[in-house]
């Protein structure tokens, strides 16, 4: 391995530990401009703007192998679950209200020593 490589991944993990400890404080805020964005985007989005996917691509991605017949027996199948999706975006969430929970503190007894004698 590289110095490069070392490098880099050296900084990916500090990069990991600073943002899960700025995280928590933030969430609530971010995740809920985040919901009202996409709220707005979902109003304005309908099922036709959604592409099916390459599937061929999408095989290998998943390093699966797909012959031809395969290919066209499952395309229809996942346009159908993109057209799934597309009707959850068109569900009017306006009046629902943001149900996020991000506690800070865990649900944890205190780490304190006990003794026991029956040892």
């Amino acid at each position: 391995m590289s110095s490069k490589g070392l490098l880099r991944g050296a900084s990916l993990t500090a990069n990991a530990v600073w943002h899960r400890s700025s995280f928590f404080p933030k969430v609530t805020v971010s995740v809920h401009r985040k919901l009202v964005k996409f709220r707005s985007f979902s109003l304005t989005t309908t099922c036709s703007s959604l592409l099916p996917p390459d599937l061929p691509r999408l095989a290998k991605t998943a390093q699966i192998s797909l012959t031809p017949n395969e290919v066209e027996e499952i395309a229809p199948k996942i346009q159908q679950v993109i057209e799934w999706f597309g009707q959850l975006q068109g569900v009017d969430l306006e009046s629902v209200e943001p149900s996020i929970r991000a506690e800070t503190e865990n649900n944890l007894r205190d780490n304190d020593p006990e003794t026991f004698d029956h040892r």
